[in-house]
């Protein structure tokens, strides 16, 4: 290798990766404003109508077209050319399908076209309005990757595409996403700009009411949103499917879904909420697709007693039914400068497309009508002069010489003269030549005005988008999507309204590890000495999990193992730290209030309820300081509590001084010297008296007034035969 780059690699790469990125957003990526294509859409319709497939003739193979975009313009993969040309032909991707495809094109199920081989396509009649005057110098045409073919740079199209199909693609470092609007608001909305340039964004947002999708649905779309979307081009809304309710026999009903959002697999949207219905998370009964060319998806409600719009709502909420669609006006300015664009920006730009494609035409069609007027002008000479010119012809040497000098006329006219046939002198009439030299200058004086008087220009504009407009179909006319503006739209439904509520026990071993059952009772605790405690729960309750740190996780009991399955250690289950250890497990629908008491002697009351948290690592109940944890949590059921020291100090006092809080420090329970702690509590009924575990014995206090005092005293010395351990239960 003799050509070596001695270069810095972070500055190489840099000005490659550039180059790269840079290529792909304005040779793939990105749609031009003016035409609101991207290269291989627009070598694809070139190509057709470079083949002549027009909406007036036959059909050709799709593998032809395919061949020869590929082969001329675009030298890519066959695949990705043929997915553009199928899209194009899509109704279901395409507001206003550019291509007419014969064959099978693919569904809104996902299923794939047929292979190019088997498929046929011409264009649609709308898309003859991307080729005006593209013979007569309306746009500007570069060589292609070869240099042996022309290819337009942009297409002079009448439509405004960009926003009548929207366009989606993801370059390097960018990303587009503009979904489809209506042509007669677009139209409308373009009408306005030319006759008042200066119109704010609230004035053309009076014509355009939103976008306008394939599939139709419900856009709901908030005021302050519709203008980040159409001023910024950015912003988003939500496509909600339509359905109605269809009554059956007995009472019952049925919802049907009619239309479903855009670039959303039908397939997939059963699926889902069949899923739903396999695990319980919807009350419907059954799913079926009845779809034929139209959609219909019948859901069916488990009784009828269900109210239909919280059903609907929660279908939209836990499935693809309501999609939020987020959008990002990103195409490129003259082809080659990518920006984020407003409304008024992309019609404008549009509009000056549009003028300058007008006056280029306008100019072209000038210099060829001069061109004609020339040889007519000849031709007037030849009337005037018919045998003269047909004795130089027979006699001269060089007839054209003698004729440019003996008539004075251009070497243009005297070609044109000698290249008469004989027939065509028959057709040579005075008469009929003053007439196409009258009316030829008429239309120049017009094109003139085209292209000098933007007055006359603008009324010319209007005329054209409104021939357009009376020349549309319904299809092409009427809106597809309702459009719902609403600033506090929101799916207020809670799942487990609907969730069928089973009960359960939740097992704690002694190593902390949990699982559900469905039957279990305290004879089966006594058989088992490896369950440290047992909860009962219903599935639409959660679980309280303290950790020695003082935070609490609140677990849904449905995710434990059930049935056979081994249990689960709670570190599986739960964000845990490396020092953190699992002081208890609660049911936090049932149980009241909770006793928190800290190793250093804090602690208060808290209700179990408002402990719920959404936060995956959790939330701090109570505030630890100087190495404390937190050693117990006790469910409120009985009056006294016995805290035992690691001095062998037993204290009891009345639950009843201690405060109830959301979240804290907590007071003092007990007072600890240095190097004391609290090793164990105990809640207990004064009459009952205290109990503790000592080797398979229970031993019971009965009169605990000796060591019965007032909260944050330092407690007296523990009854004779307490346990070694200093614990209540072993």
């Amino acid at each position: 290798m003799k050509n070596i780059i001695k270069d810095n690699i972070n500055s190489v790469l840099k000005s490659r990766y550039l180059s790269y990125a840079v290529s792909t957003i304005i040779s793939r990526s990105l749609p031009d404003v003016r035409d609101g294509l991207k290269p291989v859409h627009r070598r694809i319709i070139y190509s057709m109508y470079l083949l002549k497939l027009f909406n007036n003739t036959t059909f050709k193979k799709s593998a032809r077209i395919v061949g020869d975009v590929m082969g001329k313009f675009h030298p890519h993969g066959d695949q990705a050319i043929y997915q553009s040309l199928v899209r194009m032909a899509q109704d279901f991707s395409s507001r206003v399908t550019l291509i007419e495809g014969q064959g099978n094109f693919g569904n809104i199920d996902g299923d794939n076209a047929a292979a190019m081989r088997y498929t046929e396509a011409k264009l649609e009649e709308i898309t003859e309005l991307f080729f005006d005057g593209i013979e007569e110098d309306s746009t500007t045409f570069s060589e292609n990757y070869d240099g042996q073919n022309l290819e337009p740079d942009v297409l002079p199209s009448k439509l405004p595409n960009i926003l009548l199909n929207g366009a989606t693609g993801i370059a390097v470092g960018m990303a587009t996403n503009i979904p489809p609007h209506n042509l007669l608001e677009l139209n409308d909305c373009i009408v306005q700009l030319i006759k008042k340039p200066n119109s704010s964004d609230s004035e053309l947002l009076k014509f355009i009411k939103g976008p306008d999708l394939p599939t139709g649905g419900e856009i709901i779309l908030s005021s302050s949103e519709k203008k980040s979307i159409y001023k910024k081009g950015t912003g988003s809304f939500l496509i909600n499917s339509k359905w109605h309710e269809e009554k059956i026999k007995n009472g019952m009903y049925e919802v049907v879904i009619t239309e479903i959002p855009f670039q959303v697999n039908k397939v997939k949207i059963i699926e889902q909420l069949a899923n739903l219905i396999n695990l319980k998370r919807i009350p419907l009964d059954d799913v079926r697709d009845e779809s034929d060319e139209n959609i219909r998806i019948v859901l069916k409600p488990k009784n009828r007693n269900i109210d239909i719009s919280k059903l609907v709502d929660l279908c939209f909420k836990l499935s693809d039914l309501s999609i939020k669609y987020s959008c990002n006006f990103n195409a490129l300015e003259q082809g080659r400068i990518p920006k984020q664009l407003g409304l008024k920006s992309i019609l404008g730009q549009f509009i000056d497309f549009r003028k300058a494609t007008v006056k280029r035409k306008s100019k072209y069609n000038i210099n060829k009508n001069n061109q004609r007027l020339e040889i007519l002008k000849g031709y007037l000479i030849v009337f005037a002069n018919l045998d003269k010119i047909i004795k130089i012809i027979r006699t001269k040497d060089d007839p054209k010489k003698e004729i440019i000098k003996a008539f004075k006329l251009s070497e243009v006219q005297a070609e044109a003269i000698l290249n008469m046939r004989l027939g065509a002198l028959k057709k040579l009439d005075e008469l009929n030549l003053n007439r196409e030299i009258k009316k030829l200058k008429e239309i120049n004086i017009d094109l003139k005005k085209l292209i000098q008087n933007d007055d006359y220009l603008n009324k010319f504009l209007i005329q054209e988008i409104n021939e357009i407009n009376n020349s549309l179909s319904d299809k092409i006319k009427l809106r597809k999507s309702k459009i719902n503006i609403s600033d506090d739209y929101e799916l207020n439904i809670n799942v487990e309204e609907f969730s069928e509520i089973e009960k359960f026990n939740v097992l704690v071993t002694k190593d902390n590890q949990l699982k559900k059952v469905k039957d279990y009772s305290e004879d089966n605790q006594d058989k088992d000495s490896s369950i440290k405690n047992f909860i009962p729960i219903s599935s639409n309750h959660k679980l309280l999990l303290f950790l020695s740190s003082g935070k609490v996780l609140t677990l849904d009991p449905n995710v434990l193992p059930g049935g056979k399955a081994s249990p689960k250690s709670y570190i599986e289950l739960i964000n845990v730290g490396v020092n953190e250890k699992l002081i208890g497990v609660f049911n936090a629908n049932t149980q009241n209030k909770l006793l928190l008491i800290s190793k250093f002697g804090k602690g208060f009351i808290s209700i179990s309820e408002k402990m719920t948290t959404n936060q995956k690592k959790g939330k701090n109940i109570i505030n630890l300081k100087n190495n404390d944890e937190l050693l117990n949590v006790h469910f409120l059921e009985n009056k006294y509590l016995a805290l035992v020291s690691k001095n062998e100090k037993l204290l009891v006092f009345d639950t009843a001084s201690l405060p109830t809080l959301n979240k804290g420090a907590g007071v003092q329970l007990m007072k600890i010297k240095d190097k004391d702690f609290i090793v164990d509590s105990s809640l207990f009924d004064l009459k009952q008296g205290l109990s503790w575990n000592k080797v398979s014995k229970t031993k019971n206090l009965k009169d605990v007034q000796f060591w019965l005092g007032k909260r944050a005293q330092v407690g007296k010395k523990i009854p004779k035969g307490f346990n070694k351990n200093l614990k209540f239960s072993s």
